[in-house]
């Protein structure tokens, strides 16, 4: 559409061009203006769709992850900030601080590009549905609560197979897996939890691991580990998740926590 209104414009010569330039853009000043606008507009909105585009799939990710440490894509934050950053500069129409954002932001992405290399190798949840599962219940489900009862039920399964099995000490569990465990439509298995817990599935299934942990902590025999090594053998995959889920749930560190009971672990 730009284009299309700059039509005229593009059409003249090179020295007619270059004197609307030298004559800040005499007689396209009113186009001038409402490109300014656009482009500011458009920056805007395309950051702000950005981050809630980010927001949304980490929201979508905790409800089917119990590890998310790979694919939180909080990096991505950064990116955006670069983006916006190179939209202010273009508004402010500074050359060098255009050129000079631009550069930073290719060697940042070029960054990430590397460090996260494997990010689309990662395995995703399928959107399709099971074929066990029909469209005609999908619909049922998202019209009709399954019921206090059923919900019970599902939830008691869902404890049993916790308690005798341990999922949890399995760092790429994910929804999917669990509810074709459980025979229940994975939608409904993230019902159950959100309303029997009210949690998603990432912080129910790493309260267990921090249950496990606390209870294998104190044991004789593994006052020869170290507190990582305890936290991987619970089913975090990584000493940062671990930390934050611990410091989330417990209020403390989990030095401070041995500590309290009096435990020393490296």
């Amino acid at each position: 559409m730009i284009y299309i209104s700059l039509l005229q414009f593009l059409m003249l010569s090179p020295q007619a061009k270059v004197e609307v330039y030298q004559n800040k853009g005499r007689g396209y000043e009113v186009l001038s203006n409402i490109i300014k606008v656009l482009m500011i507009f458009s920056g805007v909105l395309y950051v702000g769709l950005s981050l809630l585009a980010v927001r949304k799939y980490k929201k979508k990710i905790a409800n089917q992850f119990s590890n998310t440490e790979k694919i939180n894509l909080n990096w991505s934050y950064y990116l955006i900030t670069g983006i916006a950053l190179i939209w202010i500069a273009v508004i402010i129409r500074n050359n060098i601080l255009i050129f000079s954002m631009v550069v930073l932001f290719i060697l940042v992405a070029a960054y990430f590009g590397i460090s996260r290399v494997g990010i689309l190798n990662l395995p995703v949840l399928d959107t399709v549905e099971d074929e066990k599962y029909s469209d005609n219940e999908v619909v049922k489900y998202q019209k009709n609560s399954p019921g206090d009862e059923v919900i019970k039920a599902i939830y008691s399964k869902l404890i049993y197979k916790m308690e005798q099995e341990k999922l949890y000490m399995n760092p790429d569990l994910n929804l999917n897996h669990v509810a074709k465990l459980l025979d229940v439509h994975p939608n409904i298995l993230s019902q159950v939890i959100n309303s029997m817990e009210n949690k998603n599935f990432y912080d129910y299934i790493n309260r267990q691991r921090i249950e496990e942990f606390k209870r294998i902590a104190v044991l004789p025999e593994n006052q020869k580990y170290t507190i990582l090594s305890l936290a991987f053998e619970s089913g975090f995959n990584s000493k940062t998740s671990f930390n934050r889920s611990f410091k989330k749930y417990m209020d403390c560190s989990p030095r401070e926590f041995l500590k309290s009971l009096n435990f020393d672990i490296e």
